[in-house]
């Protein structure tokens, strides 16, 4: 591309070459003379040609606009989206009662069973598995080898990574001699804007719902139980795994491998750093770490005492 045709998509003041030839685009530290990259921070040194930044960079070519990143989002979305052709393979198998628009796209190799919605300009992936009775909305990505069991709905603009299930039993037993299980009959909701990692599990409810909220995103390899809640605009990062029963608030963040037993409230605008283990509910608006987690500047404070008592020492 032109740097003149990138100015066009991401609306940013052009100086310098305006026909300067991107070859790649390249992280700063790396990019070469032919290469475009990003300066989130103006004093970053690059070999880049040509910069998108916040100011004009001196001997370089570029775009400046308000917001680098915001550019890179606009930029990468740009490129990234692919344009597949609308389609349903003749080597789909669809069920009986099965609503498609014609301007979805099923990839050969797919398994849709009876009462079935799909809603407009939605792709499903190659192997993906879908039961009866499920209800997918608008412009929605299901990628391949997806499992998505009965009573799922999800909403528009939905987006779900390779080798995620959503909607299997939960883990519920009851022991008379050996272990029982406890059939799970209820289903998931998974509201618009969510985005699903790859392999991620999402149990469906014993009854009622399991519920994400609009706009949560999830990292993979999380597991999220049976009749869990989750609000609006959280962040999962990976391995995330919360037990049965326990509702989480809007605009939560839960670091990497971090652990929240069953039946707890946490609220709204937590954060809970990596690796830490929740054991009890948390109030809106804290940050916790550790194991058992308590509030982060507590365990700031414990470990400094501990580390000064060893340096003493």
């Amino acid at each position: 591309m032109r740097l003149s045709e990138v100015q066009k998509i991401v609306k940013g003041e052009l100086y310098g070459k305006k026909n300067f030839i991107i070859k790649k685009i390249a992280p700063h530290e790396y990019a070469k003379k032919n290469e475009l990259t990003f300066l989130f921070n103006p004093e970053y040194k690059t070999d880049a040609g040509a910069v998108i930044a916040a100011e004009k960079i001196k001997h370089k070519s570029g775009i400046v606009v308000k917001e680098p990143k915001r550019a890179m989002y606009i930029l990468l979305k740009f490129l990234a989206e692919k344009k597949k052709k609308k389609q349903i393979s003749p080597l789909a198998i669809i069920g009986r009662n099965v609503s498609i628009p014609k301007n979805c796209t099923i990839d050969p190799f797919v398994v849709i069973n009876d009462d079935v919605r799909i809603g407009a300009g939605t792709y499903i992936g190659a192997y993906s598995y879908i039961e009866e009775k499920v209800s997918i909305g608008k412009n929605c990505e299901i990628h391949p080898h997806t499992t998505i069991y009965r009573n799922t709905r999800l909403g528009n603009f939905v987006v779900v990574n390779s080798h995620s299930v959503i909607g299997k039993e939960g883990f519920g037993y009851f022991k008379q001699r050996r272990y029982k299980r406890i059939r799970h009959i209820g289903g998931v909701v998974i509201k618009d804007f969510v985005e699903i990692g790859g392999n991620v599990t999402i149990d469906r409810a014993t009854i009622g719902d399991t519920v994400i909220g609009e706009g949560t995103k999830i990292d993979n390899l999380v597991h999220i139980a049976h009749n869990v809640v989750i609000g609006k605009n959280c962040i999962l990062m990976g391995q995330v795994g919360i037990a049965g029963s326990t509702k989480i608030g809007d605009d939560v963040i839960l670091c990497g491998q971090v652990g929240i037993s069953d039946h707890l409230t946490i609220g709204d605008n937590v954060v809970v750093y990596a690796k830490s283990a929740v054991f009890k509910s948390i109030p809106g608006r804290e940050r916790y770490s550790g194991i058992p987690a308590r509030r982060h500047d507590t365990v700031l404070r414990a470990l400094a005492r501990l580390y000064q008592k060893y340096e003493e020492d």
